[in-house]
């Protein structure tokens, strides 16, 4: 990687993480904002969930636009749309209103695709994988600090006596920083003339959209996205209320479990990704992961001690750290440079619809079946999720993928 491409790699991280750090200040606190207004499990995951639905429906555009116009304006927009969500969360005293923020994040959720689209922009396939767990591992990072910041600036022993308007108010202002940095000092990174070969290659953003269905390769990657972050979305959604309810944590201690998670996270993406991915293969670390999910859902639904549960979110830790990175890397590999941000953003679609799903039913799962039954459902699910990852490695024939954009 050049000086210049390593001085805008470096800004672009510290840019996801400040960005994820406000976001992991708000989210596990998020079931108690909507449940201090009178909702109940169901609801609660439902409003969480919107945010989840609005993205799924942005993404590809968003996408779309970052190729045709740069990746700057789209990640400056969606840090802006944070701000406005977050001091909406901050001021909410109805329900519409804490729907509406939501709403809002989600439209605007642009910044995770983005940021993996700058970081193809800036390596070789050889290096990719590294970058890849780089930029997910800022994400873990700022979802270390972020939920023991939130869980301190939200005090009170209980849960009933925590402060929620700090918390929301710091993570507006993270995201400002973060627009501020976008301003100043991110550079563009899109490959001059990618823009023209975007126009160029379809003016629909549907049309584009259905080219990939022809590519067996990148649809059975979506499709596997879809089973495994619905119930990566089960467990960050309905987490926080399970730990109350069943290990009687409060935000302080909720933020410590939390941050110890995302620590792990960070560690093994920072540190080893890039050595992973060379010698096991992405494919081979997605089954790993996927192995991981099951093992720890099934840890979580057994789980009646903090120490139990700290063990399940161990496994739970490996296993998110390496399906983001080796899941973001793989599908990086079947696009070409003027399609990333589509093809990103496509996926980043198809997990936030995961999500939505994921998290809308998790309640009505806790509030109806039983606590422990959005745990047992994930870990079942992961044997179509195992069965899904070995489709597609036979479809690859166990060889590396083809030439970015030849067969996808």
């Amino acid at each position: 990687m050049k000086a210049s491409s390593r001085l805008a790699f470096g800004t672009l991280f510290a840019i996801v993480f400040i960005d994820l750090a406000g976001f992991g200040i708000v989210i596990p606190l998020v079931p108690f904002y909507v449940e201090r207004l009178g909702a109940g499990p169901e609801l609660i995951t439902l409003v969480i969930a919107l945010h989840a639905l609005c993205q799924s429906a942005a993404m590809p555009l968003w996408g779309k636009i970052s190729d045709r116009y740069g990746r700057r304006p789209v990640l400056f927009t969606s840090m802006l749309g944070h701000v406005a969500s977050y001091l909406l969360l901050a001021f909410a005293d109805s329900l519409w209103l804490l729907a509406l923020a939501r709403i809002v994040s989600g439209i605007t959720a642009a910044n995770l695709s983005t940021a993996y689209a700058c970081a193809t922009d800036l390596t070789t396939p050889a290096t990719r994988a590294d970058a890849m767990g780089k930029i997910s591992a800022a994400f873990g990072l700022g979802m270390t600090i972020g939920p023991a910041i939130g869980g301190l600036l939200a005090g009170g022993s209980t849960m009933a006596e925590a402060n929620l308007m700090r918390p929301a108010l710091v993570a507006a202002a993270f995201s400002l920083a973060a627009a501020v940095a976008i301003w100043f000092f991110l550079p563009e990174t899109r490959p001059p003339g990618d823009g023209d070969n975007a126009a160029q290659r379809s003016g629909s953003l549907l049309a584009d959209m259905r080219s990939l269905g022809a590519r067996p390769v990148i649809s059975m990657m979506l499709v596997l996205a879809l089973v495994v972050i619905t119930f990566m979305a089960v467990r960050e959604s309905i987490f926080p209320l399970w730990a109350y309810y069943v290990l009687d944590l409060n935000a302080g201690e909720l933020g410590i479990v939390l941050g110890y998670m995302g620590a792990l996270i960070f560690a093994i993406q920072f540190v080893g990704m890039g050595r992973l991915s060379n010698r096991f293969g992405d494919l081979r670390l997605i089954q790993v992961a996927v192995l991981m999910f099951a093992t720890s859902w099934l840890g979580l639904a057994l789980s009646t001690t903090i120490l139990e549960c700290m063990m399940a979110l161990t496994a739970q830790a490996v296993g998110t750290a390496l399906f983001q990175s080796s899941m973001q890397t793989l599908i990086s590999k079947r696009a070409g440079s003027s399609e990333r941000g589509l093809i990103l953003g496509v996926y980043q679609s198809s997990s936030a619809l995961a999500r939505f799903i994921g998290q809308a039913g998790a309640g009505t799962l806790f509030g109806q079946i039983g606590m422990n039954a959005p745990f047992l459902i994930g870990a079942a699910a992961m044997l179509p999720g195992m069965w899904l990852t070995l489709r597609i490695a036979r479809r690859m024939g166990g060889s590396p993928p083809p030439r970015a954009g030849v067969d996808g």
